[in-house]
Order: C-alpha cells, then structure tokens, then sequence
C-alpha cells in the first residue's frame, strides 16, 4: 500500500509540554478566569515555541506538543528544541502569582519520525508519527513540575551544549525502561574543544610509506577515521602532489549498491567506465609479450573481476584459485610499475567485501613489488583481521582538523568568518556543510552529521528536493533517466533540477552521470523516504530503471522492495506481490551465481540465503540449494558444500521432480575430490547411495555425461579403476568426444591410481590427441598425473618434458600450483640422480612456501620438500636436509599423507619413522582419504624401507611394486627386483637415483 499523500522520514526533536495544575485550579478560582489563565499561557508558550523555530502539532487539554525539524529541519534541531522548553518553564516561574501558581513539566526527545507534508504546510494535525514522539510524551508525564526531561537520543546530540542531570533509568508506559536526564541549563554552556590536531604528521607518515615503497616494498596506509573527517581528502591531497606513477583508483560501496562496477573492475579501469575486456587484454599483451603467461594472467584478473572472456580457464580448487588470483595481480602491479612505483588508492575499505581485504592484505605482507597501497575506512574497520598489522603496514586515525586548517577549509567552503569553525568541531564535512548553509546562524551548531545534511536538504525547493531523495534509490552514483524515472517527471524538467542541484553542492556532474557530493548526503536523502514509498521506488527501479544483465544490482533493488517485514502491508494485492516476489528470487539466484562465479563466495552465500526468502516452493528452493552448495565448495567449505547439495536433493523430491544426475555428480565431488575441505567425512553409506541413485537418474534421463563422470567418481571412490569401465564405453560411442576430453582425463587418472597403469597409459594418449583438436581440459591437473604415469613407465624423456612444460606454465601461476609443478621435475631428477636439481627444486619450494606464509599447501609441495631433504643429505648437507624435513612436516597436517612424504628423509636421517602409517596393506586402499596421490607405486617408500632395514615391511611393499608392475609399470617391476639384490634393470632404464638410495644404509 502506497499513500496518496507525500510523506517523508524526518529526524525531529519532540516536545510535549503539560501545565501542571490545572484541576486544582478549576476548584480555586472561576471558569471564566481560568480560561482567561490558560489561554494567556498557550499564547505566551506557544510564541516562545515559535521564536525558538518549533512548530506546535496540536493543543491536547493542559497540554501542547511542539516539534522541531518540520516542516524545515535545522542542524540544531535538538538544541533550540531545549532552549524552548527551558524559556517556557522560565516563563511559567515569572508569571506564577501566590494565588494562581503557575507551572510546566516537559519532556523532550530526538528521533526518527514519518511526517506527512501537506499535514506540515497546513493544519498540522496528525502530522508526524513515530516512537520518539511518544517517548517525549512519556517523559513529560513523569517529570516533576518545573522540570524538563530529555531523552537519550536529544540527551547525546546535545550533551556538549547544555548541562544535564541524570535521573537514572525510568519504566514508562507502554515503552519499558528508559534512560533520562533533568535539563539544568542551556545558557552560558560552552562546547567542549575536542583535542584538534593538525595534519603534518599525517602528511608525514604518509611519506614515510611513500618512501618505503620507493625502496621496494608493497606498503599498506590506511586512514582510518569517522565519516566527514576528511580522509579522502588528505589523502587526494597527497596524490595530487605525486610525480607520475600508474595509478588505480576504486571505491567500495555498501551490498550489491555499486552494481557491475566493483572495485576490482574499478581498478581495472583504471577509474574509468566499465572495463572492457578488449581494452584490456591489449594492455596485457603489452606489459607481458609472452602469451602463455599473459593469457594466465588475463585469466585471474577477469576472473577476480567479474569479466567475462577470459582467454583459459583457472583452477576449480578454491585454494589454487584463490593464489592464482593473488599471483595474477601481483605480477600485474609488478608489470605496471616496471619505471616506476605504483599507487593503488581504494576508498571506503569498510564496506570491501572479505576477498578484496584478503587481496589487499596478502598483496603487501612481505612482497618486493614496489606498490603503495591507500586505503580510507571508518573506524569500524580497525578490528578487523584481515588486515594483519606487521612492519610494512601504516595505520593513520585522523583525528578532527586542527583551528588553522579549519578555518582555511571554511575560507574556501565560502565562509565569511572563522566563528563557525569552531561549532563544527573540527570535522570538515561539517564545515564545509555549515558554510554552504544559507539558514545556519551564530547559535547553530551541527550536533549530528545527519542534521548538518538533512538542513541542507530542507532548503531546497520541494520539488528539488522530491527529485533528490527519490534519485537516491539508484545509488550514489545516477543517470538523468534514473532520476526522471524514478520522480516520475519529464527529463527535460530533471535535467534543470539536477542543474541546480549540482551549483549548490549537493551533486557532482561526473562521466556516468551524477554522483551525491558524499556518500552520507545519499544516505541521509535516502534515508528520508518513507518505508512504502522507498519500496515501490526500488521495484520500479528494478523493473524499469536497472540493467537487466546486471543480476546483482537487480538483486539489490528487489531486496530493498521486497525484504523488509512490513512487505505484505505495503504490497496489498496478493497476485502483485507474487509476481513481485518471482523476479526478486530469479534476479536473487542470478546474483548469487554471479557472486560465486568471480570467487565473492561470503556474499553468493548472503544473496543466495535471500533467495531463499522468495521462492514460491520445493523447486525453488532446490535450484537454490544447489547453488550454495557451489558456493560453499569454491570457498573449500567442504561440510556446508555436502550439506546443501543433499538439501537441493531432498527438495527436488519434495516438489515431486527428479533431482538431476549433474546434482549427484556435484555432490559426490565432495567426499571423493574434495575430501581436504571437510571436517567430518559424510557417511560411507550415504555416499555410496548417492552415487547409486545418481546413476539410476543419469540412466533413466539420458544423461550420458553425467553418467560417465559418476561411474568415475565412484571407481575413484572404492578403489577399482574397473568400476569405471563403462564410463569408458560411453565416451567411445559419443558422437562427439570433444565434451567428454576432461572426464577421460580424470578417467585415466583414477586407473593409473588404482595400478591399472597401462590402461591409464591408452587413455591419457586419447586426451592428448583431443587436446590437439581443441579440446578443453585441466592441463595443469592432467601435467601433474600425466608424468607420474610416465614416470611409472619408465619414459623418462617424455615425463621429462611433461613436467618441464609444466614448470613453463607455472611461471605465471600462484605459490600452490607452482610447488605442483616443481614436484614432478623433482622426483625425476631424484629418481634420475641428477642431485643437485633435485636439491634445487626442493629449495625453490621452500622458498615458495616460505614466501606465501597464508597459502595452504599439500602432499605435492611436500613431497618436493622432501625430495629435496634426500639430495641434500646425499650431497652431505644435513642442516639442510634438517630444515626443509622440518618445512615438510609443517606444511600438511598429521595422517598418512604427511607419514608418506617423511618417510624416506626420516629414515635417512636416522630418526623413527613406521612404513605402516604410510603404507596401508594390499587391497585395503578403497577410500581416497586412505592414498596419497603423488607416489602411487609407493616407490619411495619401497626405497625406504630398505634403506633402513625394515625387513617386516617388505613383504608389503613388494606387493605394492608387483601389483603395478603386472599392470603395465616397468620402473615399479624393475624397483622389485633390485629391492631382491638385482639391480640391473633399474640401472638400464636410467633410474641411478633409486640405485644409489638402496645403497645408503651401508653408506651413511
């Protein structure tokens, strides 16, 4: 529902005012004298009401309610509100005679308010509502006569301008317990001077980091202070007084308010429009000519930025995600300032959402890019833990303008004096706000930033001021057409509003149209629209005014309509609301996919949860669900993930469909890929049934693809690379294979771990020639595997060449993937007894690691760690060896995993190590939590075992060796027989590392 009459919220101050005494007075002296008494004290009362800007609503018996703030708001509302009730109560004192004593009690209060303006510029009746108003009533009952009681909303506005006593907390009807304080006097109280301070030392530090960065660092300032304070200015002044440096500029903005722009792409764009990704790519091939590592570089910044056409495609691992995207800046901050420093200067760091604070944090902890990171934020930000404290941070609190600097910002505010620098206590925004002000006066001060706005406002022209606030609804920043839109009002009649609007400071003229003068101006004039008005503006804003590609400014709009409580009051007709409520769930789960895509995952969680609110039943819901559980898993939250993909499953069946195959295939990614993520493995059972009901769905649907991939994930899932036969049979009578090149892979994979390594062998030949067709894998999962099958078959030059074209991509990748790449050309060139590459990359790992102290890291950069802790100890460097075994066991938590990669340093260090915590027995391994994925024929532990002599464990390992052996792996067969004594084949197929490790024992 919609009023017919123009409403608006207001912040006003309440003053109920009684004279006390009246029925006693009635027994006492006539009726025609008492009203002659009363009506003599309602004009006298009601003019100092009047003189001190008050308007009185209503005269209620012995009673007058006044307010403060319509039908003009003033910036000292609170204030004159308490100078009326004290000069009415002084009154009431001077014209008490012995015979007729004469008296007042008062209450006063401050807040927020509905006010109906033709009630305002008429008979003002009924004209405001809201709690404040009966607050201040309450107040007045319970005062004793001669009193003033005030609020503590009027108490805190004005408690630097008139005195108080507090009468502690008092129960009020109808409202509970309530603070108060007594008025003692508001004449002669001066302002307390808050401890101003200049900005030289601000200016200071901020060289300081300048030359810091100069030296080449990454440093982070970040200047923290209240709204108005003036942080963006100081550090606009700063920059302007810079050299030439590239320079990105972003802006967070509150929700989904800033739309397609985010600070990402901002910064993209370098402070441009939207960027475009042509535009784009052609700086990066630019700044970076080889194109392997430009396309992986595109990749993670498009990617974190929300572009579309990213020319490959980024690791699906959340972790390894998250480091390319870190890498991928990075370097291209490192490209950009190759002549010179540079400046990245992102405002209002309070409103960032969690990743780009990870970004920011993790960009200038202990990095040698020479980069100079400002960022503004208002004190809620100082505790947060994303932005850890350390020597290359600098944290500015600015502290309110000291007299000199204030008055110079009043000067060329247009200001005629310095008198009214010192009532803004030093905060520029006031200042500035007070000399833009043709009402403010000697007596006013701003005892809130809302009032300073709101009294400006409220010297527009009604109609201006209509067009301001409803323009609000699209955000800070709006176009001519939004306005017009959404006042309902000819361009041609806006365009001259918004003309007037931008000489008088409110709005700035700016590329994309017009932005608020400051963000709090928006939010006051926002702010000032009534709950239902707001929430048809929002909707016709969404439905005519919004982009329909930009999902999530959609979702932000349609949110403000329709999420508020009070939804089904304003939004009477059913039928309109559920149409309503449909394009809020459809532009909801949009957004969140959207959110989820460029890795925003904390808000596709919240956006995704509100689409909840909006569906119209199981269906709904399930498409929902299934989304957070993608979300979930890209933030590697494996329980949520598990969770709310079984939740999709039970609601699709809830709405009588069948959940499809995909979703199953999704689900069971979980517990069978991603099994690192959960805290608590989900049942064996239960997996099981999915999988088993997921394929009965894909068969029954036709779904062959989903059919291939759960056939595969449950042959990883048992153990049984044979269980995935079929799945195989499927790809071959595809009409096209091209589809199904990364479930082949992943095929492949699954046997070669299974010990099938020849039938591993004929299918990851098959990926490569459709590869070559174009099709579209994980080249970088597949390289990782791929060599370790070549290892095991003893093609040393081709594994060789793998993992050197794996170490080649690499170079533009994060520190996790990069420590994938350098494992495998490790572990050749230990098996090989190249030892000083193999110490290399084992060094060159620890250096990565060590350089990424927030990076998780798995069994692949341990191994690599450790492998480089056994050539050090072969080339006799045991400190060496000591240190990257000691990196080793930090870097993977305890398990099998961790007791795999110590094993063989360990033994070789003479410390106790048992192969049974690293080597389950034959024919036990049917769970993927129960291998470890880097050294599938065991083959180093085989070597342990020998090296140290453990005789009981070799029975096992020599089934390990044997059971790959038969399956196609010479290395594995030819490692058996010199674990026998004879030592021959391995010498022939070039593996002199392994011979000369099965030697140790006797010489170390």
């Amino acid at each position: 529902m919609e009023s017919d009459r123009p409403l608006e919220r207001r912040l006003v101050t309440s003053l109920f005012l009684d004279i006390v005494g009246s029925t006693d007075l009635m027994l006492r002296i006539s009726p025609e004298r008492l009203k002659r008494v009363l009506d003599e004290a309602f004009g006298d009362l009601s003019g100092v009401i009047a003189e001190h800007g008050g308007t009185v609503e209503k005269y209620i018996g012995d009673a007058i309610f006044a307010v403060f703030g319509v039908p003009t708001g003033r910036a000292d509302d609170p204030l004159r509100a308490l100078r009326a009730a004290e000069a009415c109560a002084q009154l009431a004192e001077a014209r008490s005679e012995d015979r007729v004593p004469f008296a007042v009690r008062i209450g006063v209060e401050t807040g927020q308010v509905l006010v109906d303006l033709d009630a305002a510029e008429t008979d003002r009746e009924r004209m405001i509502v809201g709690p404040s108003v009966n607050l201040a009533a309450r107040l007045q009952a319970a005062a004793d006569p001669g009193h003033i009681l005030v609020g503590p909303d009027c108490h805190e506005a004005t408690a630097n301008r008139a005195g108080f006593e507090s009468v502690g907390e008092l129960g009020l009807k109808g409202i509970g317990t309530v603070a108060a304080w007594r008025l003692l006097s508001t004449a002669g109280s001066a302002q307390v001077e808050p401890g101003f301070v200049g900005r030289e030392e601000e200016f200071g530090r901020l060289q300081d980091a300048l030359q810091h960065a100069r030296a080449g660092r990454s440093v982070l300032a970040l200047i923290i202070g209240p709204p108005g304070q003036g942080k963006s200015r100081l550090v606009g002044q700063f920059v302007a007084g810079l050299a030439e440096m590239p320079k990105l500029v972003a802006r967070c903005r509150p929700e989904a308010e800033q739309g397609s722009l985010t600070p990402l792409k901002q910064l993209l764009a370098d402070n441009s429009a939207l960027p475009e990704p042509e535009v784009l790519l052609a700086r990066l091939a630019e700044l970076f000519p080889e194109p392997r590592e430009r396309d992986r570089i595109a990749a993670a910044l498009m990617h974190s930025a929300g572009l579309p056409g990213a020319p490959q495609p980024l690791p699906s691992n959340p972790i390894e995600l998250q480091d390319e995207v870190l890498n991928g800046w990075k370097r291209y901050l490192s490209a950009l300032g190759r002549r010179s420093l540079v400046l990245v200067w992102i405002e209002d760091l309070h409103w960032a959402e969690p990743q780009l604070l990870r970004l920011v944090d993790r960009l200038t902890v202990g990095s040698d890019t020479p980069l100079l990171v400002l960022g503004t934020a208002r004190p809620e930000l100082a505790g947060t833990t994303s932005l850890r404290p350390g020597p290359d941070r600098i944290f500015i609190e600015l502290e309110p303008l000291g007299p000199t600097d204030a008055e110079e910002l009043a000067r060329q505010a247009g200001a005629l004096g310095a008198a009214s620098v010192s009532r803004a206590a030093g905060n520029p925004l006031f200042i500035v706000e007070l000399a833009r002000s043709r009402r403010a006066t000697d007596e006013e001060i701003p005892v809130t930033l809302h009032a300073a706005i709101a009294a400006r406002i409220d010297e527009l022209p009604r109609q201006d001021r209509e067009i301001l606030q409803r323009a609000a609804v699209a955000g800070e920043t709006f176009g001519l057409r939004d306005a017009a839109l959404l006042a309902g009002r000819d361009p041609g009649e806006v365009s001259g509003a918004l003309g007037r609007l931008v000489h008088a400071g409110y709005v700035i003229a700016v590329e994309q149209g017009y932005r608020f003068d400051h963000p709090l101006v928006h939010d006051v004039a926002y702010g000032r629209l009534s709950l239902a008005e707001r929430m048809h503006l929002h909707a016709r804003y969404a439905r005519e005014g919004a982009d329909p590609e930009d999902a999530e400014a959609l979702a932000h709009h349609w949110w403000r309509a329709l999420g508020e409580p009070d939804a089904s009051w304003v939004w009477e007709d059913e039928r309109e609301l559920a149409h309503l409520r449909r394009a809020a769930y459809e532009a909801h789960l949009a957004a969140g996919r959207r959110h989820s895509a460029r890795f925003a995952q904390e808000r596709a969680v919240e956006v995704l949860e509100r689409a909840l609110t909006f569906g119209a039943g199981p269906a709904d819901v399930a498409k929902v669900e299934r989304e957070l559980g993608m979300a979930y898993a890209r933030n590697a939250q494996g329980d949520a993930a598990w969770e709310h993909r079984m939740l999709a499953i039970a609601a699709c069946r809830d709405a009588g469909l069948t959940p499809p195959a995909s979703l199953y295939a999704e689900t069971v990614t979980i517990p069978v890929f991603n099994y690192a993520f959960t805290r608590s493995m989900p049942d064996e059972a239960v997996v099981m049934n999915v999988i088993t009901e997921g394929q009965q769905v894909a068969r029954s649907s036709g779904d062959e693809a989903s059919l291939a991939m759960l056939l595969i994930l449950e042959g990883y899932y048992v153990g049984d690379a044979g269980k995935a036969g079929t799945a195989l049979e499927l790809i071959d009578r595809a009409s096209d294979p091209l589809p199904y090149a990364d479930t082949l892979a992943r095929l492949a994979t699954v046997q070669m771990l299974a010990g099938d390594v020849a039938a591993s062998d004929e299918n990851y030949r098959r990926v490569e020639a459709l590869f070559d067709a174009g099709a579209t894998i994980d080249e970088l999962e597949y390289l990782a595997y791929r060599v370790t099958s070549q290892l095991l078959l003893a093609r040393i030059d081709e594994a060789t060449a793998g993992a050197e074209r794996f170490l080649a991509l690499s170079e533009a990748m994060g520190a996790h993937l990069r420590t994938h790449a350098l494992q495998p050309r490790c572990s050749i060139a230990m098996a090989t007894g190249d030892w000083a590459l193999a110490a290399s990359m084992g060094q060159e790992t620890a250096e990565v690691v060590e350089a990424n102290p927030e990076t998780p890291f798995c069994i692949r950069g341990a191994m690599a760690t450790a492998q480089g802790a056994v050539a050090a100890l072969v080339q006799g460097d045991r400190q060496t060896a000591e240190d990257l075994v000691a990196l080793t066991e930090r870097m993977i938590k305890p398990g099998l995993q961790r007791a795999y990669a110590m094993f063989l340093p360990s033994v070789m260090l003479g410390r106790p190590a048992d192969p049974a915590e690293a080597m389950p027995l034959p024919g036990t391994i049917t769970r993927p939590w129960q291998r470890q994925l880097v050294d599938p024929g065991y083959l180093n532990l085989a070597v342990g075992v020998v090296i140290g002599d453990r005789t009981e464990a070799r029975p096992r390992a020599l089934e390990h060796l044997r059971v790959f052996g038969k399956n196609g792996s010479l290395t594995a067969s030819a490692l058996a027989e010199a674990v026998g004594g004879d030592t021959e084949s391995l010498r022939a197929m070039g593996f002199i590392g392994l011979v000369e490790l099965l030697s140790w024992s006797s010489r170390r």
